[in-house]
């Protein structure tokens, strides 16, 4: 699974063909994460977890999915 941010979805799926991987799900979270501070990446990270969970345990290729509200 390949964790990004919408900035990143373009290259999230283009290496996921070059890697041969199509099928690796990917989830997009809020951007930024690399400025803000650990408190607000925490709330992101609980916001995320359920998708994150749902996308390990019954992965679907065809989909990238967006944590709702980020």
């Amino acid at each position: 699974m390949t964790v990004i941010t919408h900035p990143f979805e373009a290259l999230a799926k283009s290496e996921r063909e070059a890697f041969n991987a199509p099928d690796a799900p990917i989830v997009i979270v809020r951007h930024p994460i690399g400025t803000v501070k650990s408190e607000e990446v925490n709330k992101r990270a609980d916001a995320a977890f359920d998708k994150l969970l749902e996308t390990l345990v019954e992965p679907r290729p065809d989909k990238v999915r967006a944590v709702s509200g980020f």
